[in-house]
């Protein structure tokens, strides 16, 4: 099958598109209601839903790959195409079943919910295992959590390297010198001292 921006891709059954893998969290509650949306209304095709999106030409246009975009990447798709094509959705529902107004809004607080936990995602897997530990760890996790965060923004060097420094110092005496948190914080302190 040849998508409308030249794209081959190899055909599925029309109607089935593929859910993404996503970790439990407010992105795959999205997707996957999407998804459901897309079952309720009778799974129509790519082309069938491009097709009552209207032309090429015009505002609101979903192309065959947008679509497939929106619904089969484990990425948050723009509040915009969700919504117009939560409206393409709900126009192949039968008449009267479905609110447009109701289920735009559920979708569009589903998507909020969604880039909210993006632009502040959850501790790494690392920070996970330290707080588990107990509350003489919790210090230690906190430190790790927001060194990894500054890490991820635009600082001086010199202050990431503070942050792990500490880190390597609050860990040191809590898990011992060879362990994996205190050998990479003090290795991320090096690093960011060039």
């Amino acid at each position: 099958m040849v998508l409308d921006d030249g794209l081959e891709v190899p055909m599925g059954r029309p109607g089935i598109l593929k859910k993404p893998q996503i970790d439990a969290g407010p992105l795959k509650v999205l997707i996957e209601s999407l998804h459901d949306l897309h079952l309720q209304v009778g799974r129509p095709s790519l082309s069938k839903i491009s097709t009552k999106s209207g032309k090429k030409t015009d505002d609101g246009y979903l192309g065959t790959s947008t679509i497939s975009y929106v619904m089969s990447e484990p990425r948050l798709p723009d509040s915009h195409t969700m919504q117009r094509l939560v409206a393409v959705l709900v126009e192949f529902a039968p008449a009267g079943s479905m609110n447009l107004d109701e289920t735009t809004v559920r979708f569009i607080e589903r998507w909020k919910a969604a880039a909210k936990a993006e632009a502040d995602p959850p501790p790494s897997p690392r920070v996970q295992d330290l707080l588990k530990t107990g509350h003489a760890y919790l210090r230690l996790a906190e430190q790790y959590q927001r060194a990894e965060r500054m890490a991820g923004r635009v600082l001086s060097e010199r202050t990431v390297a503070n942050e792990w420094a500490y880190v390597a110092e609050l860990s040191a005496p809590l898990l011992g010198d060879e362990h994996p948190v205190t050998v990479g914080a003090r290795e991320r302190a090096s690093a960011n001292t060039g």
